[in-house]
């Protein structure tokens, strides 16, 4: 049993950890998959994914274009990305946008040391880092024009929490793009039903991993904090190639936290069956509404 430092134990993502160990150690395998991103792919043609590393980073490429598309980025906009990891949302906006200032916030020191070198502004772009908390923004009122979080806020303590203060930090207009884990009502039930047994099982590696959230929460909260539903985008079909090739990252990765691998087999096999999906989302700040005003 590996040691788990004091650090570790506060972010409570064994695997990250690991992933970070071995890119500061020049891993070439891990510096090929996550150079800039740490998170899944999406296939435009599932069946022509080919299981090779640079096909997964391509997908995972597609995966963050997708979000950034549903926060409807443009350039000259104010954008903060919560759960920032090493930084490759914001490499991949400040390539394609033109004076935009980009905030990436991540609660773990570790991930944004490494996102500060993943990042270098270009000419008149802006891009900051600051450690801190999703459910406590550090960050002014109406301050954003796009708060993104990418394959993040199943981590958080209260989802509800996070979409109030993407509301607060939200100018009228501006909206929030972000993908999740969402489980049908019938494997809420059944997660339900279990008692914890799934997070008590997956939190030692992945950390709090929520996956109760449904479509029709994310909605009724939006709605009732003052942000409308504007994107819907269930990507699960091109989804499912990560699954396999993650699990191989995992054994390589956590080889001595046995059964951690298989996760990924039976996270799959919920997608595939459509019990979870994988959901890209996006909510709209009303451009009437100030923060103050939201219930």
């Amino acid at each position: 049993m590996k040691t788990i430092t004091k650090r570790q134990s506060q972010a409570g993502l064994t695997y990250f950890d690991r992933v970070l160990e071995r890119r500061r150690a020049a891993d070439p395998l891990v510096l090929a998959a996550f150079g800039r991103h740490v998170h899944f792919g999406i296939w435009e043609d599932p069946a022509r994914a080919d299981g090779s590393v640079a096909d997964f980073v391509r997908a995972a490429d597609a995966l963050t274009l997708r979000i950034i598309e549903a926060g409807a980025v443009r350039p000259g906009q104010r954008i903060l990305d919560v759960g920032c990891g090493i930084g490759g949302t914001l490499a991949m906006l400040n390539e394609r946008f033109e004076q935009v200032e980009l905030l990436g916030l991540n609660i773990d020191l570790s991930q944004i040391e490494q996102a500060r070198h993943v990042v270098c502004s270009r000419p008149g772009n802006v891009v900051d880092f600051s450690v801190g908390d999703a459910l406590r923004l550090p960050y002014a009122d109406e301050s954003f024009d796009t708060v993104l979080a990418v394959e993040c806020s199943f981590h958080f303590a209260s989802r509800e929490a996070f979409l109030r203060e993407a509301h607060r930090v939200l100018r009228p207009g501006g909206r929030l793009a972000l993908s999740d884990f969402v489980p049908t009502p019938i494997m809420r039930l059944a997660l339900w039903m279990l008692g914890g047994t799934v997070e008590r099982i997956i939190k030692p590696s992945f950390g709090h991993f929520d996956l109760s959230y449904t479509l029709h929460t994310y909605h009724q909260t939006a709605l009732r904090i003052g942000l409308r539903p504007v994107v819907i985008d269930d990507v699960t079909h091109g989804l499912l190639p990560t699954f396999p090739i993650w699990r191989r990252f995992i054994r390589y990765l956590l080889p001595d936290y046995y059964g951690m691998a298989e996760l990924f087999t039976i996270f799959g096999w919920l997608h595939h069956l459509r019990l979870m999906r994988y959901m890209v989302l996006a909510f709209e700040k009303d451009s009437q509404q100030s923060a103050s005003e939201a219930t």
